[in-house]
């Protein structure tokens, strides 16, 4: 008789060889997923920096009032982030940043982010004066498919990850 493979061998380790690949895949997808929701997190955090920064520095765009006595950080439900300026008389639930640094979409497809201001604001303001957080702390959740990141901001402005 020859030497080889019997068809049963074969198809075993046919088999086998799927069943790893199929697993492979699976933790693939769900490493990519992670690593959205982590630079996410990452982006976001940079971004609160930049606008305390900004605060504590008293930079403002080109053509913001002199009036302006902090740097505004609004996200709104579908992952658009605007920093800017607000202006005195912009208090409570007051969503408006009035003198924008930038905008961007901070969230790839498939992730969300969940804002909580103080006093349930969809805004976090920074002092001009010292960059501490106007009213209150803000929490920030980023969830994806398997993994939920979150953000904190203390009355201090310090921004970690809880």
């Amino acid at each position: 008789m020859g030497k080889g493979f019997t068809l049963i061998e074969l198809l075993v380790a046919i088999t086998i060889g799927m069943l790893v690949m199929g697993l492979g895949i699976v933790f693939l997808n769900n490493f990519y997923e992670n690593q959205k929701v982590e630079s996410t997190r990452q982006e976001l955090m940079a971004n609160l920096r930049l606008a305390r920064n900004y605060a504590i520095t008293n930079q403002f765009p080109t053509d913001s009032s002199a009036d302006t006595d902090r740097v505004a950080v609004s996200i709104d439900n579908a992952g658009l982030m605007i920093i800017g300026t607000q202006i005195s008389g912009n208090i409570g639930n007051d969503t408006t940043v009035k003198y924008n640094f930038f905008s961007k979409d901070i969230t790839p497809k498939g992730v969300g982010v969940t804002f909580y201001g103080s006093g349930g604001t969809k805004i976090i303001r920074f002092s001009v004066t010292d960059g501490r957080l106007i009213g209150g702390t803000a929490s920030i959740i980023i969830n994806g498919v398997n993994t939920t990141k979150n953000i904190k901001i203390d009355e201090s402005g310090l921004i970690y990850e809880k």
